[in-house]
């Protein structure tokens, strides 16, 4: 084992070794009991070749002061690289197989060394010199290590603008804040890092894949859950406000009764296919009308007084602990529905390798304590929910209500710092490598490392010019069309001009390159960007695939705008999972239309056969109920009463014409206009015919 020397010796050796040797290593040592940092070194020229023990200088983050740290072994550490770029750790070998001198930026790791020192104490003018030097020799020593591919050349369009007039002789780029960020890239000859080695397969979920048929998709989210909670609450609300009515008994019409759940999907079934016609927002009197004009699926099913009645009573509370709760949640008219969706979502489905966490907003302009303002949005006014997406196959994987400052003392009381937020909506992904593609609100450093570190996720989002860790470097003009990197172990950031005056910053921990994409031309742009520009819209397809087909009603209830768009997203989640479990092509056209129609078709099914056998109802709608079901309609019972008179069966009910006679295979009523005379023995000879 090499002994350490006193300090005199070491600032002698230093002094009078001029670096050529190829036997001659630097290390560094801290005095963890004295408070005092030197730099230690040994001339190795007899050492033992059985012993593998390698010196790191390792430098970290700020100007005014230097560090040092002995770390052995070294070598078996583990570098890695990831999907998209290259990455590695930097190191400068220069020796023989006796003795190598290496470098390691401690700064990109975080790494803390056990004491610190500033340059204003502790340290001689000799020492400084010393330093001065090592570090000087280190920049040439990495220089000369690396690859022919790995390193800069001056003339190269894609990192020319990483290095300034001096070449390596300033090497990193300091933040405002003190944040260290390396002109050169790391080894690209490194093995893969953990955090890209994705964790479970994407897709449906084992237990989800052998739902085949529409209704069955669907049902995976609007589960019998969340059906039995919305049945109960809306009886209640029903039940209520008949007794406030006064209407009961016999007062009680078949309008106002009580809701099964067959009528229930109906109604679910109805909003589906008005927006699949474009009709969410048209007057139910154009959908309802008899002279042509209408749908006539909707007169199928129900009435629209009954249709415009169950609108009107849904509920997915309690109405009687309503107010007691909204002390403490403002979500609470919806928050047990909202949550079941959210858990139907993340467990039935795990995303692809990239998702996308960005807002949407709903429209809504009533009265609501969480109402939001976002010019830039389409609606304008409306109800903000956070989301976060699978940018392959647009299935919302996490949703979020921003619900403002909830009351003191609520269990529902959160952070709604962009950091908290991308924690929460992270959490159904947290270990399974995904990478996240976000805007400059939710982008920063310190949620970057974070995601990395404690849920192995990479992040690629664009930053806002104000963050004090961007170098100034970055933010002086430069010619169109030229880009500026800064690394770190883990995490990269590029400057970029798209037109004159305008700079835009991104921010990935999984690019770690400065590879420029070809395919962009004379534009340059960084694969960074370009890997953005492909990922960030996730959330802004989905937004737009709902609007095209949106099952929302003008209403003044909130809690209903958000079940609304419950209903779109459960459509877009249940025609996902529809196509993975049935491989069917995603180039064919119309395919989102043609699964919303037959679906809306499926739901409204049983209803339309409980209405075909309802005798009460008029027989020339029950035979339309009938054809388009395909399915026959049945005979009437034999009902009537000897010699009395009883309205024809074939008449509309505005003539009102009522007989004695009646038919003698069925016993319908008929009046002379829909009768035919026929002997017996004609009626014989039919009969055996």
């Amino acid at each position: 084992m090499p002994r350490f020397l006193q300090d005199s010796e070491i600032e002698r050796c230093l002094l009078e070794n001029d670096f050529d040797s190829e036997d001659e290593a630097i290390s560094a040592e801290n005095d963890c009991e004295s408070d005092h940092c030197s730099i230690a070194s040994e001339c190795l020229t007899e050492v033992d070749a059985e012993e593998d023990e390698e010196y790191l200088f390792l430098t970290t983050r700020g100007t005014s002061r230097s560090r040092s740290q002995t770390i052995r072994g070294a070598s078996r550490g583990r570098s890695r690289t990831n999907r998209g770029g290259t990455t590695g750790r930097s190191r400068s070998n220069r020796g023989t197989s006796r003795g190598s001198f290496r470098t390691n930026r401690g700064a990109s790791r975080g790494l803390q060394p056990r004491n610190q020192c500033t340059s204003q104490g502790h340290q001689s003018p000799a020492s400084l010199e010393i330093l001065r030097r090592v570090t000087s020799h280190q920049a040439d020593s990495r220089q000369n290590s690396l690859s022919p591919s790995a390193q800069y050349n001056l003339d190269s369009p894609t990192c020319s603008t990483a290095l300034d007039d001096q070449g390596l002789s300033n090497d990193v780029f300091i933040a405002k804040d003190g944040t260290n960020w390396q002109k050169l890239p790391p080894r690209s000859n490194v093995r893969t890092r953990d955090e890209n080695i994705v964790r479970g397969a994407p897709g449906v979920k084992s237990q989800f894949q052998q739902k085949k048929s529409h209704l069955e998709c669907f049902e995976v989210f609007i589960s019998e859950p969340i059906m039995d909670v919305i049945w109960l609450h809306t009886n209640e609300k029903i039940s209520t406000s008949n007794l406030l009515e006064n209407r009961t008994g016999d007062k009680l019409d078949s309008t106002r009764a009580g809701v099964t759940r067959a009528e229930l999907k109906a109604l679910f079934g109805l909003l589906l296919l008005a927006g699949l016609y474009r009709s969410g927002r048209q007057n139910t009197e154009d959908l309802w009308a008899t002279d042509g004009t209408g749908i006539e699926v909707f007169r199928l099913t129900m009435s629209r007084n009954r249709f415009m009645f169950l609108l009107e009573k849904l509920r997915f509370d309690d109405m009687y602990s309503r107010a007691e709760r909204a002390k403490y949640d403002k979500l609470a008219p919806i928050r047990e529905v909202f949550e079941y969706f959210v858990t139907n979502c993340q467990n039935s489905f795990s995303p692809y390798e990239y998702l996308t966490l960005d807002e949407e907003l709903v429209a809504f302009r009533g009265r609501c304590p969480f109402r939001q303002y976002i010019p830039s949005k389409p609606a304008k006014y409306g109800i903000k929910i956070y989301a976060l997406v699978d940018n392959k196959t647009y299935f919302s994987c996490n949703l979020e209500v921003y619900c403002g400052k909830q009351p003191e003392g609520s269990p529902y009381a959160v952070s709604n710092k962009p950091h908290d937020l991308v924690k929460r909506m992270i959490n159904c992904v947290s270990g399974t490598a995904r990478n996240i593609t976000m805007n400059n609100y939710f982008t920063s450093y310190e949620t970057t490392m974070e995601l990395l570190q404690d849920h192995k996720l990479t992040v690629v989002g664009t930053l806002r010019a104000n963050k004090t860790y961007i170098p100034q470097e970055f933010k002086k003009a430069r010619e169109k069309y030229t880009s500026l990197f800064g690394f770190q172990d883990k995490v990269t950031i590029v400057s970029y001009v798209p037109k004159p005056r305008k700079m835009v910053y991104l921010m990935s921990s999984m690019h770690h390159d400065c590879v420029i994409d070809p395919e962009t031309g004379v534009q340059q742009k960084p694969e960074m960007i370009t890997f953005y520009n492909a990922t960030k819209s996730g959330v802004d397809v989905v937004d737009k695939l709902a609007r095209t087909y949106d099952v929302s009603r003008n209403s003044q209830r909130w809690p209903l705008t958000i079940f609304f768009s419950l209903l779109n997203h459960a459509g877009i989640n249940a025609m996902v999972m529809y196509m993975l479990n049935n491989g069917t092509n995603k180039g064919k056209t119309n395919q989102r239309r043609e699964f919303i129609k037959k679906l809306g078709l499926s739901l409204i099914e049983e209803q339309q056969k409980i209405r075909k056998e309802n005798e009460r109802l008029p027989r020339e709608l029950r035979k339309r109920v009938a054809e388009h079901l395909g399915e026959p309609l049945s005979p009437p019972k034999k009902t009537k009463k000897p010699n009395s008179r009883q309205r024809c069966s074939r008449c509309p009910r505005s003539k009102d014409r009522k007989s004695t006679r009646a038919c003698a295979k069925c016993d319908a009523p008929l009046c002379l206009e829909h009768s035919i005379y026929i002997c017996k023995d004609c009626a014989d000879l039919l009969e055996n015919a």
